[in-house]
Formats: structure tokens, C-alpha cells, sequence
């Protein structure tokens, strides 16, 4: 009897030293570390990542908005006159400045505007892609210098505003500066050279 305890405590003993041992192979080892060290490290670097993807875009999308308003102001200031169709043209050939970009489309608005004798500039028609954004007849549009304020003389305003939704950045709202264009072929049938509305009458001022 007393030769089966003896042996079932050297067992118990051996047990327990062969436990201690794996326990400390088990501290010493090293082999799971950096695994766990992906783990958290991994998801920080895959936002960081869609951010600068984000701000990237962003920064380039904002860069061709400024271009689809030049281009806007450009097309526009060529003609004498402006149909709907013609509108509806520059618009397109517009929005291309943006490809490859997909989303939803910019608002753009043209407007033609008549300075009277009191450096006053009032809008005489206004056309957007967008219903309602078109500005109203005879609003009056601040100037952002003297220079531009010439009695008797008209001037094509767009503007351009577009709000680009991130991956998981908030919304960007980008809006290019109004630009002011004298027109080049305007219609000088009245006292004011300007780009006259198919179907509306010219302005005159005031």
C-alpha cells in the first residue's frame, strides 16, 4: 500500500514538473506575438488608408470643378445667342470635364447679366441643369471688383457646385468661384453687347 502512494505521488510530482516546464515554454515563446500585433494594427491602417483614398479624390474632383466652371463660362461667352438646345449642350460637354467621376451630377447655372449706369449688374435670364436653381430675372449679382462694374456693358456668371460623398469621410461640398466673362460674339443689336436668350427679348439697362 505504501509502495502505490510513493508512486502516485513520484507520478503526481512528475506531473507537475512536466506542467511547470510547458508553462514556461509557453511564456518564453514569441510565435503568436505578432499576429495579435496585426490584429489591432490592421484595422487603424485600413482606415487610414480609405481616408487618404478619400481626400485624394477629393482634391482631384474639386481641381476638375473649377475647370467644368471655365468651361462653362467659356462656351457660353462664344455665342450671340443661346437656345435651350444650346444650353442643354454646353451643360454636357461641361459635365465631361469631370469624367471619370460617376456620381450625381453638378449644379451648374448660367446667367447673363446687365450693368446699368449705376454699376448695378441685374440678371436678364439665368439657365441651370438642376430645376429651381436658375437665378431670377432682374436679381441683383454683387460684383467682386469695380473693374468688372463697366455701365452698359453685360457679363456671363456661372458657378458650379457638386457634393462628393466619401467612402467613409463625411460629404465634401465643393463649390468652384463664380467666374465673370465678357461676352466675344455677342449680340450688339441694342445698346449692350450681350448673349441673348433664344425666345426672350435683349436687356437693356435701366
Amino acid at each position: 500500500m505504501r509502495r502505490i502512494t510513493l508512486d502516485m505521488t513520484a507520478r503526481g510530482r512528475a506531473s507537475i514538473r512536466r506542467l511547470t516546464r510547458f508553462q514556461r515554454r509557453l511564456r518564453r515563446s514569441e510565435s503568436g506575438v505578432a499576429a495579435i500585433e496585426f490584429g489591432f494594427i490592421a484595422p487603424i491602417m485600413l482606415v487610414m488608408l480609405v481616408g487618404i483614398v478619400d481626400i485624394s479624390n477629393a482634391v482631384s474632383l474639386n481641381w476638375r470643378m473649377v475647370q467644368l466652371n471655365r468651361t462653362l463660362s467659356d462656351l457660353s461667352s462664344q455665342n450671340s445667342t443661346l437656345s435651350l438646345a444650346g444650353v442643354n449642350n454646353i451643360f454636357a460637354a461641361s459635365s465631361a470635364v469631370l469624367s471619370p467621376y460617376r456620381g450625381p451630377a453638378p449644379r451648374m447655372v448660367i446667367s447673363s447679366v446687365i450693368i446699368d449706369n449705376a454699376r448695378v449688374a441685374r440678371v436678364c435670364w439665368s439657365s441651370s441643369n438642376i430645376s429651381g436653381a436658375a437665378l431670377v430675372r432682374n436679381t441683383v449679382v454683387p460684383l467682386p471688383n469695380t473693374d468688372l462694374a463697366v455701365p452698359n456693358t453685360s457679363l456671363i456668371v456661372t458657378t458650379a457646385s457638386l457634393t462628393y460623398t466619401g467612402i467613409i469621410s463625411p460629404n465634401f461640398n465643393m463649390s468652384a468661384k463664380s467666374l465673370y466673362f465678357r461676352p466675344r460674339n455677342g449680340d450688339r443689336s441694342t445698346t449692350v453687347e450681350q448673349v441673348v436668350r433664344e425666345g426672350q427679348a435683349a436687356c437693356t439697362p435701366p
